[in-house]
């Protein structure tokens, strides 16, 4: 009877794992312009939507290459739909001096016409999208010089005045 309790247990507390959503390996491409980004960086995925569990992210390397990470190096992303976030890196940290010593300048390791737009760094108005589904994931995600974010629901031309407003207005008392 003990023994068939103990093993109850066990079998519960396995069924359970830690408590998160599973997790699927992510890998893939960021490329720009049709080529592999320049620089290296960081991918942020941001869940769309009242998805359970953390933000998967990891790095980007010279190659355009990444894998996504959540709890552990390269333990993948919760299945769904995410905005994607990336940072490149155009600089880099000048090398070491002895003690005392001036730093030298950072080294502009990605020119002007590599660099990606800014909206793709920016949480809210990021236009890249990905879809993590229950499998091995392989993405590529193209860049394009001329990203615009996307639109603003309710701000499209037709509209009430006044219906394009996302937010919340208070009024001041009596006024309706």
């Amino acid at each position: 009877m003990r023994r068939g309790l103990v093993l109850l247990v066990a079998a519960a507390v396995a069924a359970a794992g830690c408590g998160g959503p599973k997790l699927y390996p992510v890998r893939g491409v960021v490329r720009f312009d049709g080529k592999p980004m320049k620089g290296g960086g960081s991918v942020a995925f941001m869940p769309v939507g009242n998805q359970p569990g953390r933000a998967p992210g990891g790095e980007i390397r010279e190659d355009g290459t990444f894998e996504l990470s959540t709890a552990k190096p390269g333990d993948g992303a919760m299945t769904g739909e995410f905005r994607v976030v990336i940072h490149q890196s155009t600089d880099r940290e000048p090398e070491a001096k002895k003690d005392g010593e001036r730093a030298g300048k950072a080294v502009t390791v990605v020119g002007e016409a590599d660099r990606i737009p800014g909206v793709y760094s920016d949480a809210a108005r990021s236009p890249l999208r990905a879809t993590v589904e229950a499998k091995d994931n392989a993405l590529t995600l193209e860049l394009r010089r001329d990203a615009e974010p996307p639109p603003v629901k309710g701000a499209g031309r037709g509209d009430p005045p006044g219906r394009a407003f996302a937010g919340r207005v208070r009024l001041p008392a009596g006024a309706n």
